[in-house]
């Protein structure tokens, strides 16, 4: 993820959980950037947050790593908690798989595992959030 970072340059970084402490050791590589963080089902260490609701650039971000949803089966009970922060934009993870896409009211990424699936980024402009 560091080379993906030095390479992006991203003003910010949001990681959705698991290695959290990966996370926090990047953070402090890293000085220069903003990290948002939620932790993972996998995640014991004490500290850090379940969700958290962010504003960038004009877009409402809900973060979530996804499992206290069970987004493994299904996406509904994570919409419906983004639709009640009334977040543009639920990003999640859990299922390790890509996804971008809209339901009524919310778009839904989750980026995918860097290691052994595609992943994607995403950008928020002032005239919209693009994914790639």
């Amino acid at each position: 993820m560091q080379l993906a970072t030095e390479e992006t340059k991203p003003d910010a970084i949001l990681h959705l959980g698991d290695c959290f402490s990966d996370a926090l050791e990047l953070q402090r590589r890293l000085p220069g950037i903003q990290f948002y963080m939620v932790k993972g089902n996998n995640d014991w260490q004490p500290g850090g947050e379940n969700e958290l609701l962010l504003t960038l650039e004009g877009v409402t971000i809900y973060m979530s790593h996804g499992h206290h949803y069970r987004v493994k089966n299904g996406l509904h009970t994570l919409v419906e908690r983004a639709r009640q922060k009334k977040a543009d934009l639920a990003l999640f993870g859990h299922t390790h798989q890509s996804l971008f896409r809209q339901e009524p009211g919310v778009w839904l990424m989750n980026p995918g595992q860097m290691l052994r699936h595609p992943f994607c980024f995403s950008t928020v402009w002032e005239d919209g959030l693009y994914a790639k």
